[in-house]
């Protein structure tokens, strides 16, 4: 974990890196964000973030990280996967996506259900772990903005498969081969030390960049408007102004239910 999340950082890309609009930065993966919370403060600045011991981010990351992405539930390597894919993205993010790869709903806790379509996966575990990061790339790649895929791609490709898409780096087992290592019970490898200039991947992946030609591709965003849709079809079957005052109307309404689900798609992770 600590190999991907590296020491300080405060890249201007790295939305995690931003407390209340001030670049403070992030370590250890610990973004000011966080620590302030654990803190209980409402603010720090970049000293107080970089002063961040290895000992208080265990500490952080046993308390708000392990348990919430169902580490001391799911089965060994599926645990570490959903681990440092919720430190990265959140946890609410890896259990939702675990929960899309397995075919549960997805609520973002795990619970009884989701453990059982786990243990069940057709192909086993070590299929589960390869669909797993599969659907982890596929979420990554959906985000967008100044901070999202197009900035933190490569670094982001480097965590989660070990392989540098630009050849720079030699390949390392990333988290996909550290979860595998974990399930066949052999040595999992340390992160070597990145060469400068090679993104580490520690970027926060924030599920609030998803772009949204991604999110109306969920059958929910357009399941509430299907009353709207009808009745748009019906106003078109006439004609006139009254007919075009309604169809204007109904169109309104549709922009409107489909903004409305983004926002809560992105504020719920």
């Amino acid at each position: 974990m600590f190999g991907h999340e590296g020491g300080y950082s405060n890249a201007k890309t790295d939305s995690g890196n931003y407390l209340n609009g001030k670049l403070v930065g992030t370590k250890y993966g610990v973004t000011g964000k966080t620590l302030a919370a654990h803190r209980g403060l409402n603010t720090l600045s970049a000293a107080d973030v970089k002063a961040l011991t290895l000992k208080e981010a265990e500490e952080i990351y046993r308390k708000s990280y392990w348990s919430q992405s169902g580490g001391s539930l799911l089965p060994i390597g599926v645990d570490y996967m959903a681990f440092d894919y919720g430190v990265n993205s959140g946890p609410s993010r890896a259990v939702k996506s675990l929960q899309r790869v397995v075919g549960v709903g997805q609520d973002g806790i795990v619970g009884g259900q989701t453990i059982n379509a786990v243990n069940e996966y057709k192909g086993g575990i070590e299929k589960l772990l390869r669909d797993y990061a599969d659907e982890r790339m596929r979420f990554l790649r959906s985000l967008g903005g100044a901070q999202g895929w197009s900035a933190n791609g490569r670094g982001w490709t480097i965590r989660v498969t070990g392989k540098d898409p630009n050849k720079q780096w030699k390949d390392q087992p990333g988290v996909i081969g550290n979860a595998l290592a974990m399930v066949r019970k052999k040595l999992v490898e340390p992160t070597k030390e990145i060469p400068a200039g090679v993104p580490d991947g520690s970027a926060k992946a924030d599920p609030k960049n998803i772009g949204i030609a991604e999110i109306v591709k969920n059958p929910e965003a357009w399941a509430p408007l299907g009353g709207l849709l009808s009745a748009l079809g019906s106003v078109f079957s006439g004609s006139g102004p009254l007919q075009y005052a309604l169809a204007a109307g109904v169109v309104v309404g549709i922009g409107v239910g489909v903004y409305y689900f983004v926002k809560r798609v992105r504020a719920d992770g």
